[in-house]
Formats: C-alpha cells, sequence, structure tokens
C-alpha cells in the first residue's frame, strides 16, 4: 500500500527535514556527555543530505537505509537520559508513521523497546509507538511480533493504573491487526499449492506455525494458540517472555476474536481444529467448578474441598459459549449441545442466583434469534 509521503513529494520532503532536525537536535544534547551519540548523528545526516540531492523517491530512500537512520536514536534511548528519550521515540515514530521502516530497522525499534520496558522508562510512549509499529502495515512478523506483543502485556502487568488501561487497549487492538492481515492476506490469490493439514502435530502445540498456512495465519494462529495456553495456566510456545497473566483479561481476547472473525475459523482446518481441541475443552474445564457447586446443600464427600465458581470467569466464560453456539454450531454440532445441556443445568435451584441469571440470559439471546431456532 503506497503511503501518503510516496504519493505526495511535499510531505516526503517534510519527513526528511524533520528528521534532519531531530538529529541535530540530538547531536546538539549529546555534544558533551554522549559523544558516540553525536558521532553517529552527524553520519547520518550526511547521508540524508545525499538523499535529497538525488531528487529520488525520498520515501523509498530513507525505507533503504532505515536501519542506519533509527540507529542514532536508539544509541539515544540506550542512555536512558530523560531529555533525550522523548525526542528519539518521537523521531522513530514519524519514521514508523511514514512507512520508512524496514524488517531490519523494525527489530532494532523492537530491542530499543524491550530495553526501555525493562528499565521501566517512557511507558506510555513505548506502547504508542508498539502500536504504530504493528499496525501501519505488516513489516514486523513471526518472532519479532511476538516480542512487540510480549512487551505489551507485560507493560499490562506494572503497577501504575495508566500504564495498565492503556497496556489493555493496545493488546486489544493489536489482537485484531493481526487478524486483520489474515483477512487481507486471504483475499490476495497465491500460485503456491496449499500443504496438507497434519492435524497430528497440531494436537502437541508448536512455537512453529503449521507449514500450511500462509505467514499472517500462521502468526495468528501462533497467537490464538498462545492465548488457550495462558488460560489454561501452561507456558506459551511461541510468545516468549511472557512473566504474567490473567484469566480474565485471556477469555476477554478469546471472545473478541471469535466474535470478530467467524470467517478465519471457518475456511482454514487448523483453526477450525483449534476450535475443537483447544478451545471447547477449555471452556468445559473452566465450567467445572460450576457445576460441582451446590449452594445451600451440604458438599458430597470429596478428599478436596469444592471450588466455589468465580462471577468473573464465568461471565465470560458463558459469552464465549454464546458466541460458539451463535457462530460455530456447524462446526461444533456435538459441543455446541454439551454446551447447551450447560447453560440448562445451571439454572437448577441449588446453583447461585447470579449463575442462573447469566445463563438464563444467554438462553434469551440464543432463543431469539431465528436462524438457530430450527
Amino acid at each position: 500500500m503506497a503511503n501518503q509521503g510516496q504519493n505526495n513529494p511535499a510531505l516526503a520532503k517534510k519527513l526528511l527535514d524533520s528528521m534532519q532536525n531531530d538529529l541535530r537536535t540530538l547531536s546538539a544534547e549529546c555534544k558533551r556527555k554522549h559523544p558516540e551519540v553525536k558521532e553517529c548523528a552527524e553520519m547520518v545526516q550526511v547521508r540524508l543530505r545525499t538523499i535529497s540531492t538525488k531528487n529520488e523517491d525520498i520515501i523509498a530512500g530513507l525505507l533503504s537505509i532505515s536501519t542506519d537512520v533509527i540507529h542514532p536514536f536508539v544509541l539515544g534511548c540506550d542512555t536512558k537520559n530523560p531529555k533525550l528519550l522523548p525526542l528519539c521515540l518521537v523521531a522513530v515514530q514519524r519514521m514508523i508513521s511514514n512507512e520508512a521502516v524496514s524488517t531490519a530497522a523494525a527489530d532494532s525499534i523492537i530491542g530499543m523497546l524491550w530495553h526501555l520496558m525493562e528499565a521501566g522508562l517512557e511507558e506510555l510512549k513505548l506502547l504508542q509507538t508498539a502500536i504504530l509499529l504493528l499496525t501501519i502495515n505488516s513489516v514486523v512478523q513471526h518472532e519479532s511480533l511476538a516480542k512487540a506483543l510480549v512487551l505489551c502485556f507485560r507493560l499490562h502487568f506494572t503497577k501504575d493504573s495508566t500504564t495498565i488501561n492503556t497496556a489493555a487497549a493496545a493488546i486489544k487492538q493489536l489482537v485484531s491487526a493481526i487478524f486483520d492481515r489474515v483477512v487481507i492476506e486471504d483475499k490476495i490469490p497465491t500460485s503456491v499449492p496449499k500443504e496438507s493439514v497434519n492435524l497430528e502435530e497440531l494436537k502437541a502445540g508448536s512455537r512453529n506455525p503449521p507449514k500450511s498456512l500462509r505467514p499472517c495465519a500462521g502468526d495468528a494462529y501462533l497467537l490464538f494458540q498462545d492465548l488457550c495456553q495462558l488460560v489454561n495456566a501452561d507456558q506459551p510456545f511461541w510468545l516468549m517472555g511472557m512473566t504474567e497473566m490473567t484469566r480474565t483479561f485471556g477469555l476477554e481476547l478469546l471472545e473478541s476474536v471469535l466474535t470478530s472473525y467467524p470467517t478465519i475459523f471457518s475456511q482454514h482446518q487448523e483453526f477450525s481444529f483449534m476450535l475443537k481441541e483447544r478451545v471447547c475443552p477449555l471452556v468445559i474445564k473452566l465450567f467445572s467448578p460450576s457445576l460441582k457447586y451446590r449452594q445451600g446443600l451440604p458438599p458430597a464427600p470429596s478428599p478436596a474441598p469444592v471450588e466455589k465458581p468465580f462471577f468473573p470467569i464465568v461471565m465470560r466464560l458463558l459469552r464465549i459459549v454464546a458466541v460458539l453456539i451463535k457462530s460455530y454450531y456447524p462446526l461444533l454440532v456435538t459441543e455446541c449441545e454439551i454446551f447447551l445441556s450447560l447453560l440448562v443445568k445451571f439454572l437448577d435451584p441449588e446453583k447461585p442466583i447470579w449463575q442462573r441469571c447469566l445463563s438464563l440470559e444467554v438462553l434469551h439471546k440464543l432463543s431469539v434469534q431465528p436462524e438457530l431456532i430450527k
């Protein structure tokens, strides 16, 4: 997709001038304490002047040397100087916004953001930069994409409430962006024959995507697989470096994907397989406390105490059940029959009143949809 700079030479020239100004400012600020940053910034200024005198496509010229252009700003961030960080991050964001960042430059940026995240610096600007980098185009894929997502997840579990809420919104936006890539990818014709799906290999889980999937679909598959892993309190395969995850947030992300992208799950056998093998067993497992608990009655003899159902978990599970029945019944006939029987069982008088209300609400939503009632 052509960006604004490529279509508008004036905007491209403005970007080049802005980058020159940023580099001059960085050089001046680093004159005494960080001479290596100053020297790097001045070298890049010379290269940018060369681009402007060649009367060529400025964005293409910047893209070809973007790793070098980004480098002085990466070095500036490495100093962790509070005066330099905003300048460097704004300059990097400007390059990203104009799609003047190559895959190698993007990897360098992600590494820079990771170091700042670990140092607890400029957390909101890190999230802004990550969102831009992952949503402007598809230059970040595979392991680099996973690292950028983990960075956002890590920021979601910091102590600052503003950062936590911003990171949650960022993660939801990025998860949607990754699945949007699949929708776009599926519309692009390909002459490469599709490899057969090995379902036995899929059962084990892996940090590598199925060979039968194209690149964007492979990333989305690994992301969804790891969301299931994390909700099940298992270690992720692809999202390496995850240190924390709440079950409620994971269930919200699963629900969002299942609600927004039913076409992906119906068109790709690999995703349909995950529904049957990962999502449905996970939902049934997490419903276990709700099935066993009987309010006001003595518990049955058991070596372990009966766990009480937890409202935030049950509420999110029932939302997922509603989506599965509404959008995936043809793929999950047997599983949906089990879910419907569970919903009815949750209406039993000995169940907590809130659980009965939630179940009744889901049954009502399903019953008022003519296409489901046949």
